[in-house]
């Protein structure tokens, strides 16, 4: 095999039951000038064994000995990566088949911006449902996303609309010290956030091209793990970037702003507890799709068939 193309970086930690499906929608994918490196983050449950049994040349497995989090696991992963783009994938997630192909075209047609991010649907695994509204849209993107990376900056700070599972140019993420390993939470945004801060500029690719498993478990699975992630960002951003006024003032603004909005939502939380189960089911009628999307539905047909294999 030549020199890939492509770096995908995966994350795991404990998820033996998904990664075999991560790691074949990586398989099957359009282009094939890829190495996948599995990074593993002291998982205990053989996540490990599971990737090694697939066999693959183009899949290096990396054992961690210590559970580190996944900023750590991520910036393991893109110092071993050979190729100049590098491409993150969580090990409970999957790419439809023409993520490379269409992130590549997108950067390619864009080469003065390091950074090409899409959108994914989203998949609970609880109910094998596919909600309607994608991964970010709940975030509001920018139409256009603002060309200047300092506008962007301002943008981004307000609420992340950057779906985690981006192509980037290698060298720009090794420019800026890749992801704050402190962060187990939000980590991926606080990356762009400190990516536009070095006017570094971000190409959008206006396609849902992955399948974002939510679950139970996961270090975003409930409100509360995000607005404290997403208060620490804030922090980060106020007291240890050296960023002008204007945006550390920003970011305190929204710090004390998610914690207003988070002490509303809790005492809302507590007079509602009583409906939760009726506003849950109504919630599931109209949010979700009762049959998954068609390309959707092919994906998921197509990595069960693995799994019978």
């Amino acid at each position: 095999m030549g020199s890939p193309a492509f770096s995908v970086v995966m994350a795991a930690h404990d998820n033996a039951a998904t990664i075999g499906e991560a790691i074949e929608s990586v398989r099957r994918q359009t282009r094939s000038d890829w190495e996948l490196i599995v990074v593993d983050d002291a998982s205990q449950d053989g996540t490990a064994d599971v990737a090694e049994e697939l066999a693959d040349p183009r899949v290096r497995v990396v054992r961690e000995p210590e559970n580190r989090g996944p900023g750590a696991t991520r910036n393991r992963g893109i110092s071993l990566a050979q190729a100049p783009l590098v491409c993150v994938l969580d090990s409970d997630d999957v790419w439809l088949p023409k993520y490379l192909e269409t992130m590549a075209r997108a950067l390619d047609s864009n080469p003065g911006a390091a950074v090409a991010c899409s959108d994914a649907w989203v998949f609970d695994e609880g109910t094998g449902r596919v909600r309607k509204r994608s991964a970010v849209a709940m975030q509001r993107p920018p139409e256009p996303l603002p060309d200047d990376p300092q506008l962007f900056l301002v943008e981004l700070l307000q609420r992340n609309f950057v779906y985690y599972s981006v192509m980037a140019r290698r060298e720009s993420l090794l420019a800026v010290g890749g992801y704050d390993e402190r962060l187990w939470v939000g980590e991926d945004w606080e990356l762009w956030l400190r990516l536009a801060a070095a006017g570094v500029r971000f190409a959008f690719v206006p396609r849902l091209l992955g399948l974002h498993r939510k679950r139970d478990g996961s270090l975003t699975s409930t409100p509360e793990r995000l607005l404290a992630g997403r208060r620490e960002v804030y922090r980060v951003v106020a007291e240890d970037w050296d960023a002008s006024p204007a945006i550390r003032d920003l970011a305190l603004d929204m710090m004390r702003a998610r914690d207003s909005r988070g002490r509303r939502r809790a005492a809302a939380a507590a007079l509602l507890a009583p409906l939760v189960g009726v506003r849950r089911r109504l919630r599931h009628s109209l949010l979700w799709h009762h049959e998954p999307p068609p390309d959707v539905a092919d994906l998921l047909l197509t990595l069960a068939d693995t799994r019978q294999a």
